[in-house]
């Protein structure tokens, strides 16, 4: 496994345990070393592990009964993360940006928010999957 996959594997891990401070740097990490060294493979994905990064700060907000800026971070979080196929590098990303929009019209709407969505990986990658 390479060194951006190691951090965005941890990152998934820490985000799905509640340690979302955590988390974001995982993903700030994996982003960095797409920053370094930018193959055509790691490339596209910096705005990818943003999204993530973003999700995570939103979940730490909430945490912190920052509402105002959980919603900041989810608005960014699915802008983010809407340009990428379902399934990408394994994960299930049509479930996590729904989990997200729900999120989101929750904290909008003013009512408490959802427990945090848990991001999940595909019981096996298909030949669309990045991996």
């Amino acid at each position: 496994m390479d060194e951006i996959s190691a951090h965005f594997r941890k990152g998934v891990e820490l985000f799905n345990r509640g340690d979302f401070f955590e988390a974001h740097e995982e993903m700030e990490d994996a982003m960095n070393l797409i920053g370094d060294d930018a193959s055509d493979r790691d490339a596209g994905d910096w705005e990818f592990f943003l999204g993530l990064l973003r999700a995570a700060v939103a979940h730490h907000q909430i945490g912190e009964r920052n509402l105002p800026g959980a919603i900041l971070h989810l608005r960014a979080a699915l802008k983010f993360l809407a340009a990428y196929p379902d399934r990408h590098r394994g994960l299930k990303l049509r479930e996590l940006r729904a989990a997200l929009t729900a999120q989101l019209a929750r904290l909008e709407a003013s009512e408490p928010p959802l427990s945090a969505p848990r991001i999940e990986m595909a019981a096996t990658a298909s030949a669309d999957d990045k991996l």
